[in-house]
């Protein structure tokens, strides 16, 4: 049996279950991640749900332009999630580059209301991702640290659920603020200065809540480069196909800006943006929560397969909507495809990984999503601008139809070494 120690919320290995470490069959680190994940989504949905607003009409800038910010802005965060995943293999600890990530998005935020042209709202958003790139990796490593085998994908499901439910939470706030107040330049900039609000409460939760494992395997006690050939060579053919097939996916995952202004395109007022989103989380909570707890008694890939479709039915919903309700209908199924997904990526690559690696290989898996999103999102915006937006839309079909194919061939049943887990065996 692995266990937690008696500390709240840490998960090492090796003692008797603590009753005070679990919450609901789950460690209580879990839980305390993905309330942290929670506040952290309430504040950056706000950026995202009032971007196109503020890009478009108040910096007078183009839909091209928006995909070139938001492309090579999510760009540079799954870049740093590779560094920062390397790095705390290397170091043997989460908790640190978790809470540096966090503390500087609280710097981030405030950038976005004192801007007053596009370069400065390009160095923000650029600040913005990195600090999301920084926490992320150490984040959801930390979380395959602490779960066991059989409960990661519930683990993953949890931690999302809490995110979107922030992000609901976040984009119904965003509405009030705009039906009560406007959608005027002085509104929105008070809205992105209190956004660092929720973060701070998230900093606070991770300083005084969050314990991780003692035992994380250092890779800096190695003679030499820390990361070795052999382990990159257990990670295996499977792993690399893998990746493939995420890349080709990523290469049609554009940034939810584009369903926003896909919206107000066909007549919605600005106010309404941020149901936009809500109506999309809406849908990802239950269905993250869901594919979660499923998924760790069934095939991975039998979900990743599904998100895949949800993605391709909403590409072609999206591009022969020709009302706004047909965009609100395109917009829950992307809501889907999302919940579907993004929990199961992450726990297909911990179930492909080596133990002493698996901040690596998550940092690996970031930095190929990485370069797809770039693609998806400057394709998106250029083709948007050049062609229209049903052209857009088609194209990012296309590629999911060939990135679900590729699902068939994925061998989501592999699994490496000992866990640091905080459940019960």
């Amino acid at each position: 049996m692995t266990a937690a120690t008696g500390s709240r919320g840490s998960c090492t290995e090796g003692s008797d279950v603590q009753n005070s470490d679990f919450l609901w069959g789950l460690p209580r680190v879990i839980w305390v991640v993905g309330v942290v994940s929670f506040f952290s989504n309430s504040a950056s949905v706000i950026i995202t749900a009032f971007s196109p607003e503020f890009i478009i009409h108040i910096l007078g800038a183009t839909p091209a332009a928006m995909g070139y910010i938001r492309g090579l802005s999510e760009a540079l965060s799954y870049l740093v999630k590779m560094v920062s995943g390397v790095f705390s293999d290397w170091l043997g600890k989460r908790k640190i580059l978790i809470l540096i990530g966090y503390l500087c998005a609280a710097f981030a935020k405030p950038m976005f209301a004192i801007c007053q042209g596009l370069g400065l709202y390009v160095s923000a958003q650029l600040l913005e991702r990195v600090t999301n790139g920084l926490r992320d990796t150490p984040r959801d490593a930390l979380i395959a640290d602490c779960s066991p085998k059989e409960l990661k994908g519930r683990s993953y499901g949890v931690r999302q659920s809490f995110a979107f439910l922030g992000s609901l939470i976040g984009s119904v706030v965003g509405f009030l603020i705009l039906t009560c107040y406007g959608s005027s330049a002085f509104v929105i900039r008070r809205v992105y200065l209190f956004a660092i609000i929720p973060i701070l409460i998230a900093v606070l939760l991770i300083y005084f809540l969050i314990n991780e494992p003692k035992d994380i395997i250092r890779l800096r006690d190695r003679k030499g480069f820390p990361i070795k050939m052999t382990d990159i060579r257990q990670l295996g053919m499977n792993f690399w196909y893998y990746m493939f097939i995420c890349f080709v996916f990523m290469c049609s995952r554009y940034s939810e800006s584009f369903l926003i202004y896909r919206a107000q395109d066909l007549g919605l007022q600005v106010q309404y943006a941020p149901l936009v989103l809500a109506l999309m989380y809406l849908f990802n909570v239950p269905t993250s929560r869901i594919v979660g707890n499923w998924s760790d008694r069934h095939e991975r890939k039998l979900f990743l397969a599904f998100g895949f479709c949800m993605m391709l039915a909403s590409c072609i919903v999206l591009a022969l909507a020709s009302e706004i309700w047909h965009v609100l209908v395109g917009v829950a199924i992307y809501g889907i495809h999302y919940g579907a997904t993004q929990g199961t990526f992450y726990a297909i690559v911990s179930d492909y990984s080596p133990q002493q690696i698996k901040g690596t290989s998550i940092g690996v898996f970031n930095l190929v999503c990485s370069f797809g999103m770039c693609v998806s999102n400057i394709m998106t915006g250029e083709l948007w601008k050049h062609y229209g937006a049903e052209t857009a839309f088609i194209v990012n079909s296309t590629i999911t139809f060939v990135a679900a194919i590729g699902v068939i061939y994925i061998n989501s049943g592999t699994h490496f070494g000992k866990d640091f887990s905080c459940g019960k065996k």
